[in-house]
């Protein structure tokens, strides 16, 4: 009688053992990656509705949850669209473009945008095959830190030489050559958008002053 009681026992012990549900603490990597997105950014010119229409189609075959599009000039200075592209990244997430010129005008606005997506953890990729990743290496981040730094070296070293330029030029006293003469309050409009974070493309789309005067006025604004 005993030996069936333990047999039975034992049954049980087995039966509650192969129904019982495993559960794990921490989600596996492939679940958490379910929970990043993939956004995607399109731009063409005003006339290139069609070229627009098959990024989109792209980056959704892609796997792009949602896609920003927009009709603007490559040299704008600001790309709304872009912008809230970007802001609808989180760590983890991923921005995917057809390719680099479809948001970028120039290597500087490249890397710039880049070391700003890597600090937040958030991938760039194209379709046609460039892929930049904070957790990717941490070799392939500093190589990136590295090139925005020299690009930022660049410019500063050409503004420093054009200051010392006209620096010695008017010590010497010679020409500065000519120059359209605005009135103070527009200098100091120049000077004042200058200092608030604008650009030298926004600050002549707002004063509609050329973009030579605009330079011109900073550089001897710094220098006094």
């Amino acid at each position: 009688m005993f030996f069936y009681l333990f047999i039975d026992t034992v049954k049980n012990i087995c039966n509650k053992t192969l129904t019982f549900k495993f559960k794990r603490k921490r989600l596996l990597l492939s679940k958490k990656n379910k929970n990043s997105k993939a956004i995607g950014y399109a731009r063409a010119s005003n006339n290139e509705h069609e070229y627009l229409e098959e990024q989109i189609k792209f980056l959704k075959a892609e796997g792009c949850s949602l896609v920003f599009s927009e009709f603007i000039s490559l040299d704008e200075e600001i790309k709304p669209q872009l912008n809230k592209a970007i802001n609808c990244l989180s760590k983890g997430d991923q921005l995917i473009i057809t390719q680099l010129d479809r948001a970028f005008k120039n290597k500087k606005e490249c890397l710039r945008t880049i070391n700003k997506l890597i600090n937040k953890d958030i991938k760039l990729r194209t379709l046609t095959g460039f892929f930049a990743a904070n957790e990717s290496t941490r070799a392939n981040s500093s190589i990136f830190k590295i090139l925005y730094e020299l690009d930022n070296l660049e410019d500063n070293s050409l503004g420093e030489r054009k200051k010392e330029q006209l620096l010695r030029r008017k010590l010497s006293g010679n020409n500065l050559g000519g120059r359209p003469k605005i009135s103070p309050l527009k200098e100091s409009l120049v000077m004042r958008l200058r200092n608030e974070g604008y650009s030298y493309r926004s600050i002549r789309s707002q004063t509609g002053i050329a973009l030579s005067t605009i330079r011109r006025v900073i550089l001897e604004g710094e220098l006094t």
